[in-house]
């Protein structure tokens, strides 16, 4: 399933905690990794106050730019088998919603099956890239998407990836059901187990955590036919996200997978919110997909 994948990079050590993550998937899976960046204008880059443009200037930061992808998948190839590719994008890198564009357009074209990026919520870094355009591209990204909490490490210093669950909420909705096979995959390529997990109302009724309960075992038989370690687990709590966070472990060796949205009323728990909570809450990598209903 994840042939190419897609790591979008803005030359800070910040994006590249997700070249690892990239690295480990596209070896397992015998895949190609695809390096993006949009161009920065010179002028954009550390400038305070207005300057002249400078067409020379403008050029040798995309040159800088060039390098640096070349030097990076160089870089990649010298560690591993796994074929490389390199691309500085056309336009400006100056809203993120511009820069999404970019990187979504790229990914239709490549066929892209699965984009990783580094996101840096709460750290303070001198770029703007990480974390808005990970929120752009949760909301409309056509294919799948890992995104990395990137740490406080210094450049070139990776920790291995260590993957050994995923936590796959689901709703009870086909749409939402829509992530089973990308999260599946991701198991069976890290060798993880899987927990199916659904939310229901504090006030549900016995019968209603039965037919829950049931839905679980049903989902449940298809990582089972992949051979996959599985259980179930049904939480009652007010707000999806919540009782989401509450069971994640924290040994920091789990993923959560999940669409960013359902169908449904009040009690559905698969919306926009849930993931961006999730995301902002806790370190744990999260694979996002939105179901392709939605899909504009």
């Amino acid at each position: 399933m994840f042939q190419s994948i897609m790591v979008p990079l803005d030359r800070s050590a910040f994006a590249e905690q997700a070249l690892p993550w990239a690295l480990s998937i596209a070896q397992r899976a015998h895949a190609r990794i695809d390096l993006a960046q949009v161009h920065v204008m010179y002028a954009l880059e550390g400038a305070v106050g207005f300057s002249p443009y400078s067409a020379a200037e403008e050029v040798e930061s995309g040159q800088k730019e060039r390098l640096y992808l070349e030097a990076t998948a160089k870089w990649l190839t010298s560690v591993s088998t796994v074929p490389v590719d390199a691309e500085l994008l056309d336009g400006s890198a100056v809203m993120a919603n511009t820069v999404a564009d970019a990187i979504a357009r790229r990914a239709q074209a490549k066929n892209e099956d699965l984009l990783v990026l580094a996101t840096h919520d709460r750290i303070p870094v001198d770029r703007f890239f990480l974390g808005s355009v990970s929120d752009e591209l949760m909301r409309y990204a056509a294919v799948p998407l890992l995104l990395i909490h990137a740490s406080k490490l210094s450049r070139g210093i990776f920790a291995e990836p260590e993957l050994e669950h995923v936590l796959i909420p689901l709703d009870g909705s086909e749409l939402a059901e829509q992530i089973l096979e990308p999260a599946l995959h991701m198991a069976r390529l890290m060798e993880a187990r899987c927990t199916l997990m659904r939310v229901i109302g504090p006030r549900a009724s016995e019968r209603e955590r039965r037919e829950a309960d049931a839905y679980l075992e049903q989902m449940a038989t298809r990582a089972k036919e992949r051979n996959l370690p599985v259980q179930t687990r049904l939480s009652a709590a007010s707000h999806a996200a919540d009782a989401i966070l509450e069971a994640l472990p924290p040994d920091g060796r789990t993923m959560v997978a999940l669409a960013t949205h359902g169908r449904g009323g009040v009690a559905r728990m698969l919306r926009g919110s849930v993931a961006d909570k999730v995301l902002r809450t806790c370190s744990a990598p999260l694979l996002v997909f939105r179901p392709k209903m939605q899909q504009a």
